[in-house]
């Protein structure tokens, strides 16, 4: 049996989802937690990877096991045995060739700045900026929209291998009371991708760069032209579409 769940996480004290030998990470809990609960090992496979300190609110991964347990227990079980900083929002029955990263049709992004007043309560839930310009970032980070390639905007340690030509559907800015919402939806993103956009928006924001410099990122194709990588603790993994 194909079993699909939705994750959710608080990503502060994990290096990312991946395993990394013995590492905190999100992957490792949970087969952990799987390993528990139904005393066999079990591999799960994520929709994607996050990085160290970036949260999911939406986070898919999927498992197999040979019998089939109701998918409230499944929940209840992993719940009972994962720390209190990650939680399982769904099980649910799928076919066997459904596969959370390659069934996957769009992952949506969203990034928060608190731009209000320092608050030592939320600094590692969303970063905090005395000033910026909401409505230059508004602006510029229309420029990300439809199919580009963004080796400019990935980590300078990707595989030359991997295809970085990647489409953006959607972004959007939310002004809302407590906090500024960034909105990325798109077939999917390169290590670090995300970060060093909101990185190059924040820089806009902050009036160091005009929004054309985005054009010349994606032109040049030069990760150290885009500069600032965006804390990782605004960054929350949202949805996962199939």
């Amino acid at each position: 049996m194909r079993y699909k769940c939705i994750v959710s996480y608080d990503g502060k004290a994990y290096f990312g989802f991946q395993i990394q030998e013995e590492l905190p990470t999100i992957e490792l809990e949970i087969q952990k937690a799987l390993k528990k609960a139904f005393n066999q090992d079990i591999k799960i496979y994520g929709s994607g990877r996050t990085d160290k300190g970036v949260h999911a609110i939406g986070q898919v991964f999927h498992f197999d096991m040979e019998q089939e347990i109701p998918i409230e227990g499944v929940k209840r079980g992993l719940n009972s045995f994962l720390p209190k900083d990650i939680y399982i929002k769904s099980v649910s029955l799928v076919n066997d060739d459904f596969h959370a990263r390659f069934s996957a049709k769009e992952k949506e992004y969203r990034y928060y700045i608190n731009t209000k007043e320092y608050n030592p309560l939320t600094i590692d839930y969303m970063p905090f900026y005395d000033y910026l310009d909401i409505s230059l970032m508004e602006e510029a980070i229309h420029l990300f929209e439809g199919t580009h390639d963004f080796k400019g905007f990935a980590s300078a340690s990707i595989d030359e291998r991997k295809d970085t030509v990647k489409t953006i559907f959607e972004t959007k800015v939310n002004i809302l009371e407590d906090k500024v919402e960034f909105i990325f939806r798109g077939t999917a993103f390169l290590k670090y991708q995300v970060r060093r956009m909101m990185g190059l928006l924040i820089d806009i924001g902050r009036g160091y760069y005009k929004k054309e410099k985005i054009l010349e990122v994606l032109d040049k194709k030069d990760p150290s032209i885009s500069h600032r990588v965006a804390e990782p603790s605004g960054l929350y993994l949202y949805k996962v579409t199939y």
